[in-house]
């Protein structure tokens, strides 16, 4: 099995069925409308005990560029 990458670069996250996917886990983490936006949202996955920041503009969710 191949391991991922880990980067800290700003990158698309995955939106399925309308709720945006935990990188980590892959588990549904936040319900995401097509008309939502945010901007540096802070998601927590209770699943992985992750804490990614996002950036939502009309239904496509990115991940922000984190300074560490």
């Amino acid at each position: 099995m191949e391991k991922l990458k880990e980067s800290r670069g700003c990158g698309k996250l995955i939106v399925r069925d309308g709720w945006l996917i935990c990188p980590g886990c892959h588990k549904r983490v936040l319900r995401v409308e097509p008309n939502t936006a945010a901007q540096n949202l802070i998601v927590y996955c209770r699943n992985c005990k992750r804490t990614v920041t996002v950036d939502i503009d009309r239904g496509q969710c990115f991940e922000s560029q984190s300074p560490t």
